[in-house]
């Protein structure tokens, strides 16, 4: 059996670190077209709670867009629950170049480890907490097989790992492609059942997209299913034992 985890919002806060980016990377191309808008953090948590982007590079281009055309918490509101950057570009007829976003992007959340930064900054990376123990996962590890698949890349990754005190053996990174594309999971878990461990809406559609071409994958979202990840692993590890 398995037992695979997203990352963020489920193994880490990144309330402080991720969010914060987008914000400040939506502003600064506001900025660039001549716009002075600050973006409030709960529309870059609504927005992404309702989307399924995949990444937040996406998440931040649909919220520049948005503040492009207007109003745009009214359009954050409105968004349909599932869609994600296509809606939001098919909608207004226009994109922006994805290396553009997501060299400032990695300016503010990776920082000084990012070489290719365009000033410098001590990266927002630093904010983020455990949101579980280290022993907790070792003990998970000891009894079924585990994993992450995360929308991070390889470099993300050691950083998250470097917060949990915790190295994932296992572990299917953006490099390989984004969610909600099911082969992810089956490059993980070669059709073995297991369950997986998210707090999106996008993770649970990651999860049906498996189920339809795969066969059955538990889900289990954090906040909605289970109080947080400590207690789902607890939870559980009574019922290995």
């Amino acid at each position: 059996m398995w037992v695979v985890f997203d990352v963020d919002g489920t193994l880490i806060d990144v309330s402080e670190s991720y969010d914060t980016a987008v914000k400040l990377t939506v502003e600064y191309f506001l900025r660039m077209f001549g716009v002075e808008r600050k973006i409030d953090l709960g529309l870059v948590r609504k927005l992404r709670s309702k989307g399924s982007f995949g990444d937040d590079f996406k998440v931040s281009e649909a919220l520049i867009l948005f503040s492009l055309a207007g109003d745009v918490e009214e359009l954050v509101e409105k968004f349909p629950a599932g869609e994600g950057i296509d809606w939001v570009r098919n909608r207004f007829g226009f994109e922006i170049h994805r290396g553009s976003i997501e060299r400032v992007f990695n300016t503010f959340y990776l920082g000084d480890v990012y070489p290719s930064r365009l000033f410098d900054f001590p990266g927002l990376w630093k904010r983020e907490k455990p949101l579980i123990s280290p022993e907790l996962l070792e003990k998970l590890g000891r009894m079924t097989k585990i994993g992450v698949v995360t929308g991070r890349n390889e470099l993300e990754l050691r950083l998250a790992e470097k917060i949990l005190g915790f190295h994932f053996e296992k572990a299917i990174t953006r490099e390989l492609g984004l969610k909600p594309n099911p082969d992810l999971l089956w490059e993980l878990v070669k059709g073995e059942k297991g369950v997986y461990v998210g707090d999106t809406l996008n993770d649970e559609l990651f999860i049906e997209n498996y189920r339809r071409k795969y066969g059955n994958f538990d889900f289990v979202m954090v906040g909605r299913d289970v109080e947080n990840v400590s207690v789902f692993i607890e939870n559980l590890l009574e019922v290995l034992r």
